[in-house]
């Protein structure tokens, strides 16, 4: 059985990764991103960095809904909704991305599940060992 935490977790890291933003490390608590870096560079839009953010910080929740969402996805969310500069109300920009985030989850179930496992096992990965698990179950 897959433990509700790491199953946070690792939505979280699956959501990451699945939108260009690289893991440093992820543990059952916590899962460190890296800077976007070159996105904006790249041609990516603010407003969809932004909302990647929104799409990572409710995964986990998506993934584990009894988890609920922690300080730090709260904190990210946040400041997600604040550097897409948007004007619609908070709750309802929350809304849209919860429902982004859980297309999200159902869509990549397989490799979510994938990483539970492993971090239940394992209790911390490094971001490379994250980046070949994913590489190994096709993410």
């Amino acid at each position: 059985m897959i433990s509700d935490a790491a199953l946070h977790e690792a939505a979280h890291a699956v959501a990451a990764l699945g939108h260009g933003i690289g893991v440093l490390h992820v543990s059952r608590s916590e899962v460190v991103l890296a800077s976007p870096g070159d996105l904006l560079e790249r041609g990516r839009h603010h407003g969809a960095i932004a909302l990647d953010y929104a799409v990572i910080a409710l995964a986990g929740h998506a993934a584990a809904p009894e988890t609920g969402l922690s300080k730090s996805d709260e904190l990210l969310l946040e400041h997600a909704f604040f550097m897409g500069s948007w004007s619609d109300p908070p709750e309802e920009l929350r809304r849209a991305a919860s429902v982004l985030a859980e297309s999200f989850v159902h869509s990549h179930r397989e490799e979510i599940e994938a990483l539970a496992i492993i971090l239940d096992q394992c209790r911390s990965l490094l971001g490379a060992e994250v980046a070949e698990i994913m590489g190994s179950i096709g993410q």
